[in-house]
């Protein structure tokens, strides 16, 4: 998948090129790419699709051309009106959802698929305050999900049809067995075959309200060659037949022989149809000939049943009850099988380690995923006792006794232990982090059977949480001290400047020392008043304002008089164009004109004008700000609002700012509900746009 994200022209999309897109995205599509786990990323307000290796066999004939990029109601037209709600949902609110065992009909190979799957969707970009795209992790469990439908079917048939006395009666109990899963047994006929005569007489049906022609069927072929025969052209030779819960017909059918051992010609022939929303694979090909298996030897067992009761009712009664204590032996061994291959898969499957063991503390499985958690092989203990070969921790270091591990709790005291964080002591001595979660496993009478134990590998979360932690921390105490404790000091100095030059006896020296004193001090005064506006920007709750009718023009010319005494050698240029009046806190909107037009002026030729040009729309006002100046390298464009960026590669040791300016400039301008953009390039010079909608309501209707 790396080669076609590569070969993906993804600037005709709505994400844009991949350089463009934001760390969150790119983080998210580098885990996905290089997963192992099938992993979907929908990007972007259209849901654009991305996915990595392991999903490319869900999407089947669609990958690349008709998945890789496309809208997500494009990639899944079949299935959108069941996952869109529930990705608009996300992209909506910023909050996680999941579905468990979820059955989706998914076209991938050219016809409806009856699939299963268990998934969540995840915000991604949540933090930067609005979501960019939903993170797609899935278990796909329709094997299993199938699988035990059917072993439910094989079930019910081994219980129910072993009971009939007669073969009449078994076919007839067969065909309600196969009635109660019409998913995977839309239709069924059982025919009793008749080989002197080369007749077959159905003697029991589901699916089908009336009888189809028997002559249409291969009958004698497979009563013949005692083997299964697919039919592919069933619509073809009857037209519309039940598809079971489907709208669709089956195209295919299978008949099987109802063949009894030591007997050349079989009981009977199973006909029955194949989900037109699965195809006929291995696995449905075993559950098949299963189900015929136990037809025939249920049918043996009902005749066996009529010759024994002719003979004698004493040794009828023995005969059968050796018959039936074979068959649920065959039958518990089967399940016991099927089960064991279908847990194991489950479990080795896992994205966590899984411990189970007997009610003695005897350890009987661990998945791969438990051994690469303690990065060695897993000391298989055989008691409760020897479970003081395994090192665990509390958090706060406290070494875990036996009795306290959650595999234990469960297994002695009955507890369900839900996510206990423990620390655990690798092979190689590191500790590992891991959130633990056990229950003890209880059969129908409530007797205990098992414990469970799942483990989870948190110790890379736990160490972002804690590095983020630092680093909040240390940027708190830093802006404090920057922000507060110089401003005590940077005010006396202040005073004391102003003082000195209020007095009339300071010669022409003097007085420039003072000035130079005053004007430094007040420069700091501003750093301070960033680093503060900068503290509630990214570490409070955000810039507080106080609305107030406002002339955007009259703001202008105020600001533009103040920065002319700083450069009184530049030309400012201001132009209107509409109403300029609205709601807006007027201190916090000159501060932004005085950032965008100092930053002009500081960028710019002193030969060169600097034009600001006020634009009035219907709901909101337009700031033009626009100089001369060599451009924006267009590398820094898309970081030039980020804190301590400027725009030129080189460093501005010149620069009496401390790099926080526009970044400040952009929480203003959107804490009034408005946004800002920077446009540069060479022979144009660079213009700042802000747009301010006049009021709050203006925004909202807006």
């Amino acid at each position: 998948m790396g080669a076609h994200m590569r070969a993906f022209d993804w600037a005709a999309t709505s994400l844009g090129p991949v350089e463009g897109w934001s760390q969150s995205l790119r983080s998210a599509v580098s885990i996905c790419l290089t997963s192992r786990f099938p992993i979907l990323i929908y990007g972007g307000p259209e849901l654009l699709v991305i996915y990595n290796d392991a999903f490319i066999p869900y999407f089947g004939r669609k990958h690349p051309e008709l998945a890789l990029g496309r809208p997500g109601r494009e990639a899944w037209p079949e299935i959108w009106h069941i996952i869109g709600p529930m990705l608009e949902g996300v992209l909506a609110t910023g909050r996680a959802t999941w579905a468990d065992d979820l059955m989706l009909a998914i076209n991938r190979n050219g016809y409806l698929e009856e699939t299963y799957r268990t998934f969540s969707y995840s915000p991604i970009g949540i933090e930067a305050g609005r979501v960019e795209g939903v993170f797609n992790a899935v278990n796909f469990t329709t094997e299993r999900v199938i699988g035990e439908r059917r072993l439910h079917t094989l079930r019910q048939l081994a219980e129910h049809v072993s009971e009939s006395r007669t073969p009449e009666a078994a076919c007839r109990q067969v065909a309600r067995t196969f009635a109660a899963n019409p998913a995977d047994v839309p239709f069924a006929l059982l025919y009793q075959w008749d080989e002197p005569h080369a007749q077959a007489t159905l003697v029991g049906s589901a699916g089908l309200e009336t009888d189809v022609d028997a002559s249409r069927w291969p009958l004698a072929q497979v009563a013949a060659t005692g083997r299964m025969e697919v039919l592919t052209d069933v619509h073809a030779r009857f037209g519309a037949l039940p598809g079971g819960p489907w709208d669709e017909s089956p195209h295919t059918a299978v008949l099987l022989p109802i063949s009894q051992p030591g007997q050349k010609v079989p009981y009977g022939v199973l006909v029955a149809g194949v989900s037109p929303r699965r195809a006929l694979d291995d696995s449905y090909r075993s559950f098949f000939e299963m189900a015929a298996g136990h037809v025939a030897s249920a049918v043996a067992n009902a005749q066996a049943y009529e010759a024994e009761r002719r003979r004698a009712e004493q040794l009828a009664e023995l005969e059968r009850a050796t018959q039936d204590a074979l068959r649920r032996e065959q039958r518990y061994a089967a399940e016991l099988e099927a089960k064991q291959r279908l847990l194991d898969a489950v479990l080795q499957q896992m994205p966590a380690g899984v411990i189970i063991s007997e009610p003695s503390g005897r350890m009987t499985f661990f998945n791969h995923q438990q051994e690469e958690l303690v990065r060695g092989p897993m000391h298989r203990a055989n008691s409760v006792a020897e479970y003081t070969g395994f090192h665990g921790f509390h958090p706060d270091g406290r070494p875990l006794q036996t009795e306290e591990w959650p595999l234990v709790r469960a297994l002695l005291q009955g507890e369900v232990v839900t996510d206990q964080e423990l620390l655990v002591e690798r092979h190689d001595g590191e500790r590992a982090t891991v959130r633990v979660s056990a229950s003890p496993v209880r059969d129908p009478e409530g007797r205990l059977i098992a414990g469970v134990a799942i483990t989870r590998d948190v110790t890379r979360h736990k160490e972002q949480e804690a590095e983020l932690r630092r680093r909040v921390e240390f940027e708190q105490q830093l802006i404090g001290i920057v922000s507060h404790d110089l401003r005590n000091p940077i005010n006396a100095i202040t005073l004391a400047a102003h003082a000195l030059l209020r007095r009339e006896e300071l010669d022409a020296r003097a007085t420039k020392s003072a000035s130079r004193i005053l004007s430094s001090a007040e420069r700091a005064t501003r750093m301070i008043r960033d680093l503060l506006d900068f503290t509630q920007a990214r570490l409070g709750g955000g810039i507080s304002l106080e609305r107030r009718p406002t002339d955007l023009r009259h703001l202008v010319d105020q600001v533009l008089d103040e920065v002319g005494v700083a450069w009184p050698e530049r030309h400012l240029e201001v132009r209107q164009r509409g109403c300029t009046r609205g709601d807006w806190d007027s201190d916090r909107m000159a501060q932004v004109v005085s950032n965008l037009v100092t930053n002009a002026l500081k960028y710019s030729p002193m030969d060169t004008p600097v034009s600001v040009e006020l634009r009035g729309g219907d709901e909101a006002v337009e700031l033009w700000v626009h100089n001369d100046g060599p451009p924006i390298p267009p590398e820094l464009l898309p970081r030039l609002f980020e804190p301590l960026q400027r725009g030129t590669l080189q460093a501005d040791r010149a620069s009496r700012s401390i790099g926080l300016g526009l970044y400040i400039v952009k929480h203003l301008v959107e804490a009034h509900g408005g946004t800002v953009a920077a446009r540069s390039g060479q022979g144009r010079g660079t213009t700042f746009t802000v747009r301010l909608p006049r009021s709050p309501g203006a925004l909202a209707h807006h």
